[in-house]
């Protein structure tokens, strides 16, 4: 007879990957408990939360979400392969700020690592999400647009001005020599 704890903690799994459309498994091992409650903490901070998972039970979970959204069938074969302590990183619709709150973490902790990701519909293996989560913000690249647009404006402008004001100092210092 199945245990209904267990059952319980299935159902849990699977509102969770219901709920959350993008979604990493993370690796945590030897880890303190204060470290990944600073985690918690910095995760939040970024509209990301953890929880810790059973890799058993939360394949059952994506065995049953998988029949209902064939995107998680990719997700469902590659996660057969994994084992050690797991926990869910659950991401917002701007997931990168939470895999990148992650991985500036993950830098200071050896112990925490990237598994699997479900990032818009597409998984990613551990590699990918390294890269992923380094890239810039879009408000980042959205500077670096209009910066880059400034500058040619702002040099044409500088070298409009600097004849005038290289002529003002000439004049200046002329003006100095005769007094």
């Amino acid at each position: 007879m199945v245990n209904t704890s267990k059952k319980n903690q299935v159902q849990s799994f699977i509102d969770l990957i219901e709920k959350n459309k993008n979604f990493v498994i993370v690796s945590f091992e030897k880890t303190l408990h204060t470290t990944l409650e600073s985690l918690r903490k910095d995760l939040r901070q970024s509209g990301a939360k953890i929880k810790i998972i059973k890799n058993s039970l939360f394949q059952k979970a994506l065995n049953k979400e998988a029949l209902k959204n064939k995107n998680l069938e990719d997700l469902q074969k590659k996660f057969k392969e994994l084992q050690k302590n797991s926990a869910i990183l659950m991401l917002g619709d701007q997931w990168n700020k939470g895999l990148s709150a992650f991985y500036n973490f993950a830098k200071k902790e050896t112990f925490l690592s990237f598994k699997i990701g479900f990032l818009d519909d597409q998984v990613y293996m551990n590699d990918d999400l390294k890269k992923i989560a380094q890239l810039p913000s879009k408000e980042e690249l959205l500077a670096k647009v209009i910066g880059g647009l400034k500058t040619p404006i702002s040099n044409l402008n500088y070298a409009l001005k600097f004849n005038m004001q290289k002529f003002v100092y000439i004049l200046t210092a002329k003006s100095k020599q005769t007094n």
